[in-house]
């Protein structure tokens, strides 16, 4: 059990690593993301105003906004489950699934509201879908394996 439960803290604490440079990166990118400007999309050439009026789309902005206030949420649910876990208790897993869930949701809606990208006759939208999964995959790692580590550390019946 104490093994699982070292397990678990670790994975934690690469969420809330995770998260916090999450949190920073979408504050410092929040105006930008709120008040874009079409002067910085015209260097994309013909897709400039196809890329602006997605990132201007209100949805999107929603998203972000919501996104910001659920990751600032689980980092909180995080921190309480590191001092769980460091008093060898353990906490809840719903932190790990809403993680899971809404990180899913969201890339679902941003790859359905995704414009889509042709440069010189090549289509750009399945490649960015693609690499935008994978990393998808890579960051849910960590809570796929606290929730592994906290169900092997229950005591079993």
């Amino acid at each position: 059990m104490e093994e699982h439960l070292k397990k678990a803290k670790t994975w934690n604490m690469v969420l809330i690593i995770l998260g916090l440079l999450s949190v920073v990166s979408t504050l410092a990118g929040l105006p930008k993301t709120l008040n874009p400007k079409l002067s910085h999309y015209e260097v994309m050439g013909s897709m400039a105003q196809q890329m602006f009026d997605y990132v201007n789309n209100p949805l999107i902005k929603g998203i972000s906004v919501l996104t910001l206030a659920i990751s600032i949420g689980l980092l909180i649910f995080f921190f309480r489950a590191n001092k769980k876990l460091a008093d060898e208790i353990i906490p809840a897993k719903f932190p790990y699934y809403l993680k899971i869930g809404w990180s899913l949701l969201g890339s679902a809606i941003g790859f359905m509201l995704q414009p889509k990208m042709q440069m010189e006759g090549m289509d750009f939208t399945f490649v960015t879908t693609i690499v935008g999964i994978v990393f998808q995959i890579i960051f849910l790692i960590p809570a796929i394996l606290v929730i592994v580590h906290l169900f092997k550390a229950e005591p079993e019946e």
